[in-house]
């Protein structure tokens, strides 16, 4: 099976020889040329502590694929926190957020001729985007999930986003200062 079917567009064919001369410059090896390219989809920004540890996370991924015989490449894309756009004007993006991370992903894994598609995801639209992305490429990939946001503590209540909303129904009800 030919698992490098689509980046041998560019790691193999004598009439590329700028875009070899690319792939040496950022590091390329001679027998990396032969290797399947699996793209690493990041999502990770510092703007969201949803997405805030997932470029950690995608250079974790990288090195597993790495590991395999073929050639992780990280990129990232966007993202939009509804937590933190909730009830302001930002809130409108959110929902094209998912497109855009959906069409960032596939362009550059078309543009790029990567073979594969790891995508590293962790807030609400990030997930529906990479999967759309996923569906529409169709070829192989993974969807990694980084996780929820951990929870905090005060006086020994469990605190997380939705304490807050709750909190500031609770204020507008007047049944707290």
């Amino acid at each position: 099976m030919e698992l490098n079917k689509y980046s041998k567009n560019v790691t193999q064919d004598p009439t590329q020889p700028a875009a070899q001369a690319m792939l040496y410059a950022i590091g390329f090896k001679d027998e990396d040329f032969n290797k399947p390219l699996v793209g690493i989809a990041s999502t990770g920004y510092e703007g969201n502590p949803c997405n805030m540890h997932l470029n950690d996370l995608a250079k974790l991924v990288k090195e597993g694929v790495n590991s395999k015989e073929t050639v992780g490449l990280i990129f990232n894309t966007i993202g939009v926190s509804d937590g933190i756009s909730m009830g302001t004007p930002g809130m409108r993006f959110s929902l094209p957020s998912r497109d855009i991370i959906a069409d960032s992903m596939e362009t550059v894994v078309q543009g790029m001729s990567y073979d594969a598609l790891v995508t590293v995801v962790g807030c609400d639209k990030n997930m529906p985007g990479a999967l759309m992305a996923m569906l529409r490429l169709n070829r192989p990939a993974i969807l990694v999930y980084g996780g929820t946001i951990a929870s905090g503590c005060h006086e020994d209540r469990k605190l997380d986003i939705v304490s807050a909303f709750e909190a500031w129904g609770e204020k507008v009800a007047g049944t707290m200062d």
